[in-house]
């Protein structure tokens, strides 16, 4: 009797995050789906702290999940999950971040999505915010996408133009990176660099194959948010680091100058006239967080694109 290829692999890629990892662990470990539907994969892309340790362990402990292990020494997020879609055993690959905790029914969610629509290469689904402190009021609802939270209500559904998943609830069937090729190397986190969007680019070139996206509100994460994601620093950073990953997607082998060059300016003016705008209101906290956001994505696209620029003519 021929054995049944494993539905599942889930995918945990981790970077320093020793004393978060456990806990994600615990979640996959602790899922509803049957045992023989899927298995661990935990990915240690170039851990410097005690990762390797807490793998180790539960490697060791035994148990009745199939978990594995492996090593990316090359830094980046896109690297690891390449890694990892490279030595999945599973068909279906559901990648999960380090800090986050999955739901009890997340993998057994995703497959109904799946079996709802059969012919998907992807399922993902909700994000919930996972507070490591008091909630900071000057930390809206508008700005939760920007801390990977997602919720696109209680159907399951195809995804409408405009939305898309984020990585940390996300997953994708084999044979679609077979069709379209793996994630982006030059995009994502690459250890405290906050680049990302290599999940976004999948996801377009998927649509581009006329194959939907399909969101499952039953597939929940819990994503932490810790203290330094409540610092308005953290939304600077995260902002030029978006700016740096818009220029990234713009700009192809060749440099499209006149595409880039119209949108440098177009930025420009607009951090101008928002920062004259908010000469109106000067203790408006809300108004100059944006604006402060809107002036790093400015710059970080202008400096990658003049990196980017003089490395290739230089």
């Amino acid at each position: 009797m021929t054995e049944q290829p494993i539905r599942f692999t889930a995918a945990i890629c981790t970077h320093n995050r020793a004393a978060l990892l456990p806990a994600a662990i615990e979640s996959l470990l602790a899922q509803s789906l049957a045992l023989t539907d899927f298995e661990i994969l935990v990915i240690d892309n170039a851990s410097t702290d005690g990762t390797s340790q807490i793998i180790r362990r539960y490697l060791t402990a035994g148990g009745n999940v199939t978990l594995r292990s492996a090593v990316q020494p090359i830094l980046g997020l896109s690297h690891a999950r390449n890694l990892a879609v490279e030595i999945a055993g599973g068909d279906i690959i559901a990648f999960m971040d380090d800090d986050a905790v999955a739901n009890p029914d997340w993998l057994a969610a995703m497959l109904d999505a799946y079996t709802i629509y059969p012919d998907a290469w992807v399922v993902g689904g909700k994000v919930l915010p996972l507070w490591q402190g008091e909630r900071p009021i000057w930390l809206t609802d508008d700005l939760l996408p920007q801390l990977s939270m997602l919720d696109f209500g209680d159907d399951v559904r195809p995804l409408n133009p405009g939305e898309q998943l984020y990585g940390v609830n996300f997953s994708c069937r084999r044979c679609a990176f077979a069709r379209i090729g793996l994630f982006r190397s030059d995009l994502g986190r690459q250890g405290v660099n906050l680049l990302g969007s290599e999940e976004s680019d999948l996801q377009r070139r998927i649509l581009q194959q006329g194959q939907p996206i399909i969101y499952t509100p039953h597939a929940i994460v819990e994503h932490h948010v810790t203290k330094e994601r409540m610092q308005t620093q953290y939304f600077f950073r995260l902002a030029f680091a978006k700016g740096r990953t818009s220029a990234r997607l713009m700009m192809t082998d060749s440099l499209q100058q006149k595409r880039v060059t119209r949108h440098i300016v177009r930025r420009g003016c607009g951090v101008i006239w928002r920062w004259l705008k908010l000469g109106l209101y000067p203790f408006d906290k809300s108004r100059r967080l944006q604006c402060m956001r809107v002036a790093a994505h400015w710059i970080g696209f202008t400096l990658e694109v003049l990196r980017r620029g003089s490395r290739q003519f230089g």
